[in-house]
């Protein structure tokens, strides 16, 4: 191998992930064991259709320019295959405020829904 793939592969692996996220735990006041049940009796009551739902995933993110920043996202995915219907519950970790989404696969998605193997 010469001395520029050697240079070139040695930089790549050097590069921190950028899909890697470090939580302070000075940012996190709302624990999870507190935001699961604000999420699920805000779901309760925003959304009267939750039994139609399972509890599908529960982790933290940040999006750009949500001046809420951190939040715990709770997600119920459709029962029914194939699963097309998603519910969003954010409980943010400052304050314990919620916002709930519903969502749904588009056309496109629907027409060319594969499986991609890991």
């Amino acid at each position: 191998m010469s001395k520029t793939t050697l240079l070139f592969l040695a930089i790549l692996l050097s590069i921190p992930s950028s899909r890697s996220q470090n939580l302070d735990p000075a940012d996190v006041r709302i624990s999870l064991d507190q935001a699961l049940p604000i999420a699920i009796t805000k779901a309760k009551a925003d959304f009267p259709d939750l039994e139609k739902y399972i509890l599908y995933s529960v982790h933290p993110r940040v999006l750009k320019g949500d001046a809420e920043g951190l939040f715990w996202e709770v997600l119920w995915e459709e029962k029914a295959f194939p699963h097309y219907k998603q519910l969003q519950v954010r409980v943010y970790m400052s304050n314990g405020s919620t916002k709930c989404i519903r969502t749904e696969k588009g056309t496109f998605q629907k027409e060319h829904d594969k499986y991609i193997r890991p």
